[in-house]
């Protein structure tokens, strides 16, 4: 209760003019009263989750999130990145950086890309200050049912909810969620992740909704329209000129190709398989968007294409790029995965080679 009480007296103190009916100023809240707000939404959200305890999974979040916070617009706050112990799919912001993902998401984004995805559309919610600004719009319908709570002896819960819970609901608008998009996407790119990484989770989670259905909330709530989303990702995505590209046959095999001075010199990867929770055709995304980060490298090192192997897949690295993961899926017709890892690895070493070699004509 006197914590709760505290909440209260901070409240008050946004209010100038007491009761006077009208709606509250934009940039009331100031950054260290919105830190505070997030630390006690931060509390309720675990408390009643509870925090994954799996170094691996926590560390690799962070790892990921915090190359994004590097290259985000508000790198002043400290981000705190946690995985919440629950099979749902789902993630969502708190104000004043304190950023949650769900095991069930951690699950159903295998990449470090998609993971990338997802972070960088939460991270750019705190940039602007969207729950933020939600509260400051609703400040006084807010301060009513916190005093009617007082009042009725429920005041602790309606603070928490009424005031630092919209956080948890997400109460974003569209125009809020296409401005994550658009920072999400800015962040991914800057950090050095597939420009593809966020198009292939709104795939994922648009096919996730219509399966199970729409939760309302988090990185499901108030979104656009999903084809309208896409639609914007791709007008953000078309003045890269991205190049290798991927393409969808009409046998379900997905490729990524590039032609390098005329229509016969062609460089290809196929992709037949499923793997990692993930179709062909997003897998090829993914990896055509992290050949064009490779790309803007002033030299392609075709021995700096590295493989990490281990009993189930191997991960195929460009220095620290993330390029592909080969599963057993992909390994019919080889030796084990090892060998399937060492064949794309002569792939992509083709591939540098061609980029080598076309870039100096490129400059002219």
């Amino acid at each position: 209760m006197k914590h709760f009480f505290k909440i209260i007296v901070t409240i008050l103190c946004f209010c100038t003019f007491g009761f006077s009916g009208q709606p509250a100023e934009a940039g009331m809240i100031s950054e260290k009263q919105e830190i505070e707000m997030g630390k006690a939404t931060a509390r309720q959200i675990e408390a009643r989750y509870g925090v994954l305890n799996d170094p691996q999974i926590t560390d690799r979040v962070n790892r990921i999130g915090q190359s994004l916070v590097d290259v985000c617009g508000r790198k002043n706050l400290t981000y705190t990145f946690k995985v919440l112990n629950t099979e749902d799919v789902n993630a969502l912001a708190c104000p004043g950086g304190f950023i949650y993902v769900f095991k069930g998401l951690v699950d159903y984004m295998p990449s470090d890309a998609e993971l990338a995805g997802v972070l960088g559309h939460e991270i750019g919610h705190v940039v602007k200050r969207h729950t933020v600004h939600q509260l400051e719009k609703n400040m006084w319908t807010q301060l009513a049912a916190i005093l009617a709570g007082v009042a009725s002896g429920n005041g602790d819960v309606l603070a928490m909810g009424m005031v630092v819970g919209d956080a948890l609901a997400a109460g974003y608008s569209r125009a809020d969620e296409s401005a994550a998009d658009r920072e999400g996407f800015a962040y991914t790119v800057k950090a050095g992740y597939s420009p593809y990484a966020m198009l292939v989770t709104m795939h994922k989670l648009q096919e996730l909704a219509d399966e199970y259905g729409n939760p309302g909330w988090g990185i499901f709530d108030s979104h656009p329209d999903p084809a309208q989303r896409i639609r914007n990702m791709y007008k953000l995505m078309d003045p890269m000129k991205m190049t290798p590209s991927p393409v969808l046959g009409t046998d379900g095999i997905a490729s990524v190709k590039e032609t390098f001075g005329n229509s016969k010199d062609v460089w290809s990867f196929d992709i037949a398989a499923a793997a990692g929770g993930n179709k062909p055709m997003y897998r090829a995304e993914l990896l055509a968007g992290s050949l064009y980060q490779v790309r803007q490298k002033d030299k392609i090192e075709p021995s700096h294409f590295i493989v990490f192997e281990s009993n189930d897949k191997a991960e195929i690295y460009y220095e620290d790029i993330q390029l592909y993961t080969v599963y057993k899926q992909d390994a019919a017709g080889f030796a084990g995965i090892g060998a399937c890892a060492a064949d794309c690895v002569e792939r992509f070493r083709e591939w540098a080679e061609k980029v080598n070699r076309a870039k100096p004509v490129a400059k002219q």
